[in-house]
């Protein structure tokens, strides 16, 4: 398991999957982009913010989509956006579950971030997110057009202002048998 403030949360991973009949090929050039991708966020970021930018496609329609407000930067702003956060990148970053589409040279790839490490207090932090990544073969290279984050959160009332937050993601029945455990 995952330490994680105090709890170990039991996490099982999988190795990538390709997706309605992808090509393995490029199956496994994207995997091994995205773990390129997860080692720069690991090495190189924490001292140049401009180093995830090698996989990502140079264009002013390129867009990252992440949690914090106002979460939306495009063209030129995906760079500012990894120059402000670099500074403030205190953790380790993790690419699991990989779920890989792959045709004609555009895919997309479906997987979990994680995103562990210490506070500046010495508290243990533990978050896991949700990533897809929109992908394009341009000149050979494999190159991320998009990447959209998000937490998962736990539904207590039909009002998402009252929604907690879902950091760990622990397994949860399907809601078609939670409602057949509820009614028996």
């Amino acid at each position: 398991g995952v330490q994680a403030g105090g709890k170990t949360a039991s996490i099982q991973w999988a190795e990538p999957v390709a997706l309605f009949g992808s090509d393995p090929r490029d199956v496994q050039e994207i995997v091994a982009m995205e773990k390129a991708v997860e080692a720069n966020f690991n090495k190189e970021f924490l001292h140049d913010p401009d180093a995830p930018l090698e996989y990502y496609v140079e264009s002013p329609d390129v867009s990252f989509v992440d949690i914090l407000a106002p979460g939306q930067y495009y063209g030129k702003d995906v760079r500012n956006w990894f120059n402000f956060i670099g500074p403030q990148f205190v953790g380790e970053l993790g690419l699991k579950n990989m779920r890989v589409f792959a045709k004609n040279d555009v895919g997309f790839v479906y997987m979990n971030q994680t995103y562990e490490g210490k506070l500046d207090d010495g508290r243990d932090f533990f978050w896991r997110m949700r990533q897809t990544d929109v992908v394009q073969k341009i000149d050979g290279k494999w190159k991320i057009l998009h990447t959209h984050l998000s937490f998962a959160a736990n539904p207590v009332a039909k009002d998402p202002a009252t929604w907690e937050v879902d950091l760990e993601m622990p397994p949860r029945p399907l809601p078609w048998e939670r409602a057949k455990q509820m009614q028996q």
